[in-house]
């Protein structure tokens, strides 16, 4: 009975444990992601968003301009223009126009270089820690993260998604200790109910929610690419390299029939 006790809690355990690494992140909202990058309509808007919402305060120093431009097929012109405003060259990194001492007296620590956070963190984690912000009067600057309570930045995307409030939901537990009741209650974050709507659509908030979330998946398919930008080119080199490979087992096989028969 115990070791059949012991199989059970073991299997529950696995079976929460593979719906948290699908997902990524644990908590509220846990929502998978999928990069794309053959969608370049979709990093292109991720690029623009990026620059015009995150790279105030963060760099990608491992990515340059003219890298991107290639890959998200961006024209040269058009990309410096709209693009790069920190005064860099097209050939320079992605760096960040504020100065890590700037970013340490205004937020309580210097911005992260985001070069490699979907590899490090997942995509999922980006997807849902930029859905997660909500009102918290106790918070420095008003904003918490459901993903990463306590963080110190602020919402950057507060005028697109619109500001929310959290919901919870409450459960009362209660144990019975040397004859006395003890009961604890419980609260779950569920959802977020807004509470100033945003501006990609005023009059209704499930068609912005659904806009907003597209958002959030193009800057962080735009993540997932700088984190690996020869991902691109591997996947446009990769049907190449199957083909010359099937036809080198080909020439093999021909070689092979030859060599035997000359034996036989």
């Amino acid at each position: 009975m115990n070791t059949k006790k012991i199989l059970l809690l073991l299997t529950a355990t696995l079976t929460l444990a593979q719906a948290a690494f699908a997902s990524g992140v644990a908590g509220y909202p846990n929502d998978t992601f999928q990069a794309d990058l053959t969608n370049k309509v979709s990093l292109q808007n991720g690029a623009k968003y990026f620059i015009n919402y995150c790279a105030g305060c963060h760099s990608l120093q491992y990515q340059r301009y003219n890298r991107m431009f290639k890959d998200l097929e961006i024209d040269p012109e058009i990309g410096a223009k709209n693009l790069i405003f920190t005064g860099a060259k097209a050939v320079e990194q992605m760096h960040t126009g504020m100065s890590a001492a700037e970013g340490l007296k205004w937020f309580g620590q210097t911005p992260p270089d985001l070069s490699l956070t979907a590899r490090a963190k997942s995509g999922a984690y980006i997807y849902n820690y930029l859905r997660g912000f909500y009102l918290d009067d106790t918070r420095p600057l008003g904003f918490n993260n459901s993903i990463f309570a306590g963080a110190s930045m602020p919402n950057p995307l507060w005028e697109l998604q619109g500001i929310q409030k959290p919901v919870y939901s409450e459960e009362k537990t209660c144990a019975t200790v040397d004859g006395k009741e003890t009961c604890e209650t419980h609260s779950t974050l569920t959802g977020f109910d807004i509470v100033t709507p945003g501006i990609l659509n005023k009059e209704d908030p499930a068609k912005n929610k659904e806009a907003y979330d597209q958002v959030v998946y193009d800057i962080t398919n735009f993540l997932s690419y700088v984190s690996d930008p020869s991902a691109l080119d591997r996947m446009r080199m990769g049907p190449w390299v199957l083909a010359f490979l099937a036809f080198l087992t080909m020439i093999f096989y021909l070689l092979k029939r030859e060599y035997w028969r000359d034996i036989h």
